[in-house]
Parts: C-alpha cells; sequence; structure tokens
C-alpha cells in the first residue's frame, strides 16, 4: 500500500497520533516497515477520552504494542463527562481538546510533523457534509494533505488510500487494532453519511467518487483564487490603523466586489483584528444590503466592543473606544507641537506672541470661520463639515483652533485661516 510520504523528510522526528483504530494502526505498520526509512524518530500519542469500556483496554493495548516495538508514547486521559452533561457536541468539544494536546505535545517533544490517519473516505465523508451543511463557501470542500499549525506540520499520508484499501492491507499482514463500535451508530451526521449514504455511492456502478474528488479540488483552487482577491484589496483600498482599532474601507469599491470577495474581504480583516465572533452568510448578506443602500450614514453593531460606521462613500470597522468624542480641551501659550486626539498640531516658533494664547477644542454650535479671500463673509463650520461629508464620528474629534480674539483660524485639516497657513500645521495622525 503506497501512502504520501512527501510531507516529512529523513530527518524529521514525526509524532503518529495513534487511536489503536485499523486506520492509524495499519499507518502506524507501514512506519515501522515500509516507511522507516524516511523520518528520523517515530513518537506515538495517545488520546484516552474515557468515553467508552473499551477505552481502558485500548490504552494498555497502546502501552504494549510501543513497548514490544521500543517506541517511545504518551497518553492523555480526558475526563469528558461533565460536557456529555451539558449536553454540548462531545465530537467537537473532544476534538478540541486532542488538538490542544496534540500543539502542546508538539512543542514539547520539538517534533516537525504531526500524522494523522485521515483516508480517502474521510475525505468524501468531510466533502458531503461541507455541502451539505453548507460549510463550503469559506473554506475549503475537503481535508488538506497537509496544514501549518502553530510550531509544526500536520499531515495526512493516507488521504489518497480507501477504507477497502486499509481493510485489505491489515488483513494481508494481520495488522492488531481496535474496533470503536461507535463509529457504527449513526447518531452523528458524519456517522450517517459514512454508514448510509457513502456505501450506497460506492455500491452503484453508474456513480464515482473520482468526480466528487475533482469537485473538491476545482473548489478550492477558485477558493484560492476569491482569497488572493480578497487580500489583494485589503491592500490596495483598506486604511489599516496602526493598533488595528480601526479600519477605513471605500463604500463604493467594495460594494462593486462580488458577494464572494466581499465576504473574504470581511473575513481576512475580523482574522487580522482577532474577533472573536464568526459571522453567517447570512448576516454578511444584510450587510451588503445595507451598504449598497442609499443611507448616508448609519451604524452597524458587530460585538459588545466592535461596530461598522457607514459615512457617506466609506465604511469603518472600529472599536467602541474609537467612537468616544475627544472632549478636552487644550490651551496653548507657547509655539510647540502638540496632539488632540488623533491630530498632531504644530505651531511654528515664529508664531505671532500677541495671538496667544490659542485654544484647541472640537466643535461647538454657532461655530463659524472667515472665508479665506472674504473680509465679512464667514461659513458655519457645521455647514463646512456636511460639505466635506464629514463623518457623524470624526466631526467630534476634529481640532478646532482659536485665537486670543476667540476667532476659528483653523478646522483639522479643512481649513487654515490664510493669515495663519505659515504658522500653523494639521496633520492626521491616527492611522500612522
Amino acid at each position: 500500500m503506497e501512502m504520501n510520504s512527501t510531507g516529512w523528510s529523513k530527518d524529521d522526528h514525526i509524532v503518529l497520533a495513534v487511536s489503536t483504530g485499523i486506520d492509524s494502526m495499519c499507518l502506524l505498520h507501514l512506519l515501522l516497515n515500509e516507511y522507516q526509512h524516511t523520518y528520523r524518530k517515530l513518537t506515538c500519542i495517545h488520546v484516552n477520552h474515557g468515553l467508552r469500556q473499551e477505552s481502558a483496554e485500548e490504552e494498555t493495548f497502546f502501552k504494549t504494542f510501543c513497548e514490544k516495538h521500543h517506541i517511545d508514547y504518551y497518553i492523555k486521559d480526558l475526563d469528558l463527562n461533565n460536557i456529555v452533561e451539558a449536553g454540548n457536541s462531545i465530537q467537537n468539544e473532544s476534538r478540541q481538546y486532542r488538538y490542544d494536546w496534540f500543539d502542546f505535545m508538539m512543542k514539547k517533544l520539538k517534533a516537525d510533523v504531526l500524522l494523522t490517519a485521515h483516508h480517502q473516505d474521510d475525505q468524501i465523508e468531510t466533502i458531503f457534509y461541507r455541502l451539505f451543511t453548507g460549510r463550503f463557501t469559506r473554506s475549503t470542500l475537503g481535508i488538506a494533505y497537509e496544514s501549518n499549525r502553530q510550531h509544526y506540520k500536520l499531515c495526512r499520508p493516507l488521504l489518497n488510500i480507501s477504507k477497502d484499501q486499509i481493510k485489505k492491507y491489515q488483513s494481508e499482514f494481520h495488522v492488531p487494532f481496535y474496533e470503536d463500535a461507535s463509529n457504527h451508530k449513526n447518531v452523528y451526521v458524519r456517522n450517517d453519511i459514512r454508514n448510509r449514504i457513502l456505501p450506497a455511492i460506492l455500491d452503484n456502478e453508474q456513480l464515482s467518487i473520482d468526480h466528487l474528488l475533482k469537485l473538491k479540488s476545482w473548489h478550492d483552487q477558485e477558493l484560492e483564487t476569491l482569497r488572493n482577491l480578497a487580500s489583494q484589496f485589503i491592500d490596495e483600498q483598506a486604511l489599516i490603523k496602526a493598533n488595528r482599532t480601526k479600519i477605513t474601507i471605500p463604500r463604493t469599491s467594495f460594494n462593486q466586489l462580488t458577494d464572494n470577495v466581499k465576504v473574504h474581504v470581511l473575513d481576512q480583516i475580523f482574522e487580522k483584528i482577532s474577533l472573536a465572533t464568526s459571522i453567517s452568510d447570512k448576516m454578511y448578506q444584510s450587510w451588503f444590503d445595507q451598504f449598497a443602500s442609499q443611507k448616508s450614514q448609519f451604524t452597524i453593531d458587530i460585538t459588545d466592543k466592535w461596530i461598522i460606521q457607514i459615512s457617506y462613500d466609506t465604511f469603518i470597522i472600529m472599536t467602541n473606544t474609537e467612537m468616544k468624542d475627544v472632549s478636552s480641551i487644550k490651551v496653548i501659550e507657547t509655539p510647540h507641537t502638540y496632539h488632540f486626539g488623533d491630530y498632531e498640531i504644530i505651531i511654528q516658533s515664529d508664531f505671532p506672541l500677541e495671538q496667544l494664547p490659542l485654544t484647541i477644542r472640537t466643535r461647538q454650535n454657532g461655530d463659524r470661520f472667515l472665508l479665506n479671500g472674504s473680509e465679512n463673509k464667514h461659513k458655519k463650520v457645521s455647514r463646512l463639515l456636511i460639505d466635506c461629508k464629514i463623518d457623524a464620528i470624526e466631526r467630534n474629534r476634529l481640532p478646532i483652533v482659536i485665537n486670543a480674539e476667540g476667532n476659528v483660524i483653523a478646522v483639522g485639516q479643512l481649513y487654515i485661516n490664510k493669515n495663519y497657513k505659515h504658522y500653523i500645521n494639521i496633520r492626521n495622525i491616527g492611522d500612522e
């Protein structure tokens, strides 16, 4: 039986996750016999879930086998009774516990590659599961041969080998194993696919799983294309604040993307900001409809911490702390560089001293300024903000500079009185 051993080299320390079932025991047999020269060191690890009467027997069998063949081994005993009592998904929870321990052991052993015994039937089962449950729009359709984890590589060398081939190999070489009776119970969706749907397809000569594998290959290639397009859009269009608390995106450009690319743009952004919540396809579609609407300004709550602020031709993903208005007032008595919220305000050293002190604050009702080029014509600050399409949040953060006579001489970067342009520089440093 020829497996795929391209995922590791002769210098690697490989670790095999052994359940004592037929798949992992046949993989172990292969590694000890036909593929014994493909690695530097082999270690086996086993998880005792403690949920079946046979679990203790399997653990003893695992110990005996490893000691007989002089293999280093490690065992993890799990107590999952609290999960069972709570009614949570035992399959999902136990898998998380397993891989947390795998991560720990791979780091402890300083090992290079972890092997699992997933085979072709597992691949088909996963494809069906993701198709029938709709879990394929944002992930690969099946199982990858290899994937990178925290500090090691995970490989599945039997992925191109069918269950029937494994059974024939076991029969030919009399490989000892333990059968997990729960695999034959159709209480889980995956078991139902494994025990009823897959056999029906394999027994029908007019049906071929090869077409399903081709579908997986095509889907995964298309998925990679979508991810690349999303990544390119973020690189070219998104403005990400250095501390990743604020991401600004052009609304029109985003709306021109296909919905599939939009999903991956937001998925990748949420990954960058470590958003803990998973957003459903249905929720995304609701957002896309709102983004494409004629409404100029509105807010969408993502989580208790994160929001989306829509303002004219931009939408901003930000934390609640980014929404807070700048309420402090600064009194400037000497030329220097000052900071006001996200803004840096430089008062040049030759600023006319008779015009000091300056006051820096946010807008107030009735604020107005003298139009450049006019002797007595004024414009309201509120009108300037509307004309410049400044969003509601930024309106309450812009620095308004007042001179000693109480006149507005600057409104952020939008306006500086012509008599002060040489003396005052204002720039937004919030996105640096």
